[in-house]
């Protein structure tokens, strides 16, 4: 019992052992060499900053392995921290104060790198949200054609009375556009401008010209529309300058934008546009600044500066925080919606004839950007943010930072993930790195600003906790502090024992691997390599014995336990390298197998009877031979072999037969006695007649070692004593009773019989209901005849 507690022990131990080498196969954190990188490398790391820590243990572990090896006060392991600097309420805001539909609006993070962390950021669409609505409109022949100019002329007067359907809070301006004053743009000389604008005559093109700077006056701004566009304009080719338009109206804060609104600019054009690279034929070479540039509220370097590129609106859009409506004819639609694809916060519509449905149009497009929010992370780099959210569903919860379709009043929730990248840490030497990361909504003038303080060192790393030139480090050679030397230039090791000028530290590790299996690691990943010698770590299940061999490569106890120990104890055979060498009488995995064969020979005087081999003590029958038992001397499929084992059954279960009880305990001590014998496959079933003329039974079978089991029953199957009388009245009833018997059962049967048919016929009479009658043929063979003379009687 001892040694099956022993072996179930040691099992355990390796099991443990191969558990915690696989573990640290996927432990990242004990790749880490100093505190601050393992609290870089995951948030599941934790330093022990213990001076005698064991040197097959890492620093830098798991938390939880940590718990267990290091003391607490040893531990080092920071964690995040989330603090709300700014919450205010939802509002719709007024004067006095600006609206607020986006909440909380800062928060501050202290993190670790690699820390994954959630928080929750709430949007709430609010009714009266200020709106600034700023047209621009191509001035060119096409949209402000004769037909058409009425209707635009009209917006005056109709857009106020949309937008108090909307919000009481807006404000209007416009603009104008044409293209770029260069050839081939537009005509090179007065005289080709004229020809071509007789009737109507055309007023002078502009690449860009704020009519109207925004206001909350809807008069002046129906007035100033109508003036502009009494007159025409002309350039020479299809596309228009309308996108460095685009770019002033964002940049220009002349223009009246307010710090918190909507910014929506509606751009009405039948057209294609200029982007970058076409200026430069007309000779504006320069990559367009994005700056604001207006004299006398035209754009002044229209032909110095190229047109923006899409990458270049779009981030102008972005840093703006605005809006787009591109309203434009069927002809470009395909054209704007490519183009709105590559921009946040832009839709496109298309205009009937005449631009009859630009009030309608502008309503639609302003609700659907009204109704869609949008967050978008800035100055993210080395910051991983992602946004989940389940809308209006409010059920199923999933990536996304959209959410559509929402009407005023609507609350949505996004949680926000944010994992901090530990490359920010590079080059820092402060302990904390700080980065403001800012939240936007889209198209609106609203944010949360993040702000991160990276955990990026351990407290114990700082100046004042450090110990330089301490003799902990070999004579003064490093500098101590989280319980590791920080070894000085020129040196390392563990304690900073190696010198770089006797032996380089590549120089050190190649000598530390074994070149007949160098994919195992230095010192085989089970020792320290000290100036190019491998200094072997104790065995993790086993703190009394370590690792040896000159790469560490050896585990002296790791080999199989047998019931008295490993390699089967001392006296059978010793564990080296992770092998059993056994000794000359002992062989097998854990020289538990003798070579004796005294235990194999059979009764004939061969091993196995000649059919087998005799391994460990035992014999290994041919299968080929059909041969089985302990010395493949039994047949199965022979003539049953009963009578070999008959006596043992006999004197063991009914202490009878040729045995007496001193034979029989030294010759069959593998017979048990059982109540009932069982039956199955490969158990032979035998019986006997014993002393007493009883019949008692045994069985046996083959084990897969091919011993012998025996099973007898304890109680034996005896006659019964005859009964004279019963046999002779038996007799006597055999020959005399029964016949008289079966004679008197017939004569039963007829006479049961005959009283039946005699009752039928008597049922039968008395239902007959006939009537006397004579045969109607029969004639009386008496014939009588009086004398009619004769009167008188004799």
């Amino acid at each position: 019992m001892m040694h099956q507690t022993l072996l179930v022990f040691f099992f355990c131990l390796f099991i443990a052992g191969i558990q915690t080498q696989f573990a640290d196969d996927e432990n990242p954190c004990t790749l880490a060499e100093s505190c601050g990188a393992c609290i870089r490398t995951s948030n599941k790391c934790a330093w022990c900053g213990a001076e005698n820590f064991d040197k097959s243990a890492h620093h830098c572990d798991l938390l939880t392995t940590q718990k267990r090896r290091c003391e607490e006060r040893y531990i080092t392991y920071p964690q995040s921290e989330f603090k709300v600097d700014k919450q205010e309420s939802w509002t719709s805001g007024d004067n006095l104060k600006p609206p607020v539909q986006v909440t909380p609006q800062q928060i501050t993070w202290k993190i670790r790198p690699n820390d994954l962390r959630y928080f929750t950021l709430d949007f709430k669409q609010q009714d009266n949200y200020p709106v600034d609505l700023y047209f621009l409109l191509d001035l060119s022949f096409g949209v402000s054609k004769a037909e058409t100019r009425p209707r635009l002329i009209s917006l005056g007067e109709e857009i106020p009375k949309k937008m108090k359907g909307i919000t009481n809070n807006f404000r209007l301006g416009f603009g104008t556009f044409v293209d770029k004053k260069l050839m081939p743009y537009i005509a090179w000389t007065p005289e080709i401008q004229e020809d071509r604008c007789q009737n109507p005559p055309c007023s002078d093109p502009h690449d860009f010209k704020n009519q109207l700077n925004i206001s909350d006056s809807q008069t002046e701004f129906a007035t100033q529309m109508k003036n502009a566009l009494q007159t025409l304009s002309l350039n020479f080719d299809d596309a228009e300058g309308g996108i460095d338009g685009l770019i002033q109206a964002l940049d220009c804060d002349s223009i009246g934008w307010r710090n918190i609104s909507r910014r929506i600019i509606v751009y009405c054009s039948n057209s294609i546009f200029h982007l970058a690279g076409d200026g430069k034929f007309g000779g504006a070479t320069r990559q367009s600044n994005l700056k604001c540039a207006l004299k006398n509220n035209e754009y002044e370097y229209e032909k110095i500066y190229d047109y923006p590129s899409v990458s270049q609106l779009a981030s102008k859009l972005r840093e703006k925080k605005a809006n787009v409506i591109f309203a434009v004819m069927d002809n470009v639609y395909k054209h704007y919606t490519k183009l709105a694809h590559l921009l946040d916060g832009a839709v496109v519509g298309v205009l009937q004839n005449q631009s009859e449905n630009i009030v309608q149009l502008i309503n639609d497009k302003y609700y659907e950007l009204r109704s869609r929010i949008k967050f978008e992370p800035r100055n993210s780099d080395f910051v991983d943010i992602k946004f989940y959210s389940s809308c209006k569903d409010k059920s199923i919860e999933r990536e996304t930072s959209v959410c559509d379709n929402l009407e005023i009043g609507d609350v949505v929730k996004f949680n926000v993930s944010i994992t901090v990248n530990s490359d920010i840490c590079q080059g820092n030497t402060g302990g904390e790195v700080d980065k403001d990361v800012i939240i936007d909504a889209v198209g609106l003038n609203e944010q949360m600003l993040i702000q991160l303080k990276v955990i990026c060192e351990c407290e114990c790393e700082r100046a004042e906790h450090e110990i330089q030139k301490s003799d902990k480090c070999f004579a003064g050679n490093g500098t101590f502090e989280c319980g590791v030397c920080n070894c000085n230039e020129g040196r390392y090791g563990r304690k900073c024992e190696c010198d770089e000028s006797e032996i380089s530290s590549a120089d050190s590790l190649k000598q530390c691997i074994n070149p007949e299996k160098n994919d195992t690691g230095v010192c085989s990943s089970y020792g320290d390599c000290i100036c190019g010698q491998c200094d072997c770590f104790h065995l993790s299940f086993d703190t009394a014995h370590r690792y040896s061999g000159q790469y560490c490569e050896c585990n002296d106890y790791n080999c199989p336990y047998g019931p008295d120990g490993i390699c089967g104890g001392k006296s059978k055979g010793s564990c080296m390298c992770g092998k059993c060498v056994c000794d000359s009488s002992w062989s097998g995995e854990n020289c538990e197998c003798s070579k004796d064969t005294k235990s194999c020979l059979a009764s004939n005087g061969k091993v196995c009877n000649g059919f087998g081999d005799c391994l460990c003590g035992k014999c290994q029958c041919e299968r080929n031979s059909g041969m089985v038992g302990p010395t493949c001397e039994d047949c199965p499929n022979c003539p049953s072999r009963c009578s070999q084992y008959i006596d043992c059954a006999q004197c063991k279960a009914h202490s009878s037969g040729k045995f007496n009880r001193f034979e029989c305990d030294k010759s069959c001590q593998n017979v048990t006695l059982v109540d009932s014998l069982k039956s199955g496959k490969g158990i032979k079933e035998c019986d006997g007649i014993d002393v007493d003329g009883c019949t008692f039974f045994f069985t046996y079978e083959y084990t897969p070692s091919n011993d012998v089991l025996i099973e007898a029953q304890k109680t034996k199957d005896c006659p019964a004593a005859a009964n004279v009388a019963a046999i002779v009245g038996g007799t006597v009833a055999a020959v005399v009773l029964i016949p008289l018997l079966i004679i008197c059962l017939i004569i039963l049967i007829r006479n049961r019989r005959d009283a039946k048919e005699y009752a039928d016929f008597m049922k039968e009479r008395d239902r007959a209901k006939w009537e006397s009658g004579a045969n109607p043929i029969y004639k009386d063979p008496k014939s009588t005849f009086k004398n009619p003379t004769y009167g008188g009687e004799k």
